[in-house]
């Protein structure tokens, strides 16, 4: 699907690979204050959803790195995680919503996949008209 956004020419990518191990535990409950300092209710509730959380956890936790450190080659403000939340389309795609203002003038894609013990993710920024 082609989208029409024209865009100003100025974008950010970002990577970031984790260690599942990292969301792994039974501290890491969906009421512990460390994943609530991360991530909003709604991808608390998507991942615990899951039969094992952590590579889901894991995986969102690097789109959001993902995410900053493309802002960071725009030139954008810090973010901090909650900022930015990570949700799924009908399709299963990730898709990024930044509550935070200054920032609906961006496209962002992003790709997200996990494997046994770790998972990455990488993201495309651009600036919109």
């Amino acid at each position: 699907m082609m989208n029409n956004m024209e865009t100003t020419g100025k974008f950010g990518i970002g990577v970031d690979i984790e260690s599942i191990d990292r969301f792994a535990g039974p501290e890491h409950t969906q009421d512990s204050p460390f994943l609530k300092k991360i991530f909003t209710q709604q991808e608390l509730e998507y991942c615990y959803s899951k039969k094992t959380p952590a590579p889901h956890l894991t995986a969102r936790f690097a789109g959001k790195e993902a995410i900053i450190k493309a802002l960071c080659n725009m030139d954008r403000p810090k973010s901090n995680y909650r900022d930015i939340e990570i949700v799924n389309d009908r399709s299963g795609a990730p898709v990024v919503k930044i509550g935070k203002t200054g920032f609906q003038d961006l496209q962002i894609k992003l790709s997200l996949s996990h494997c046994e013990d770790k998972a990455i993710a990488f993201a495309i920024v651009t600036e919109t008209r």
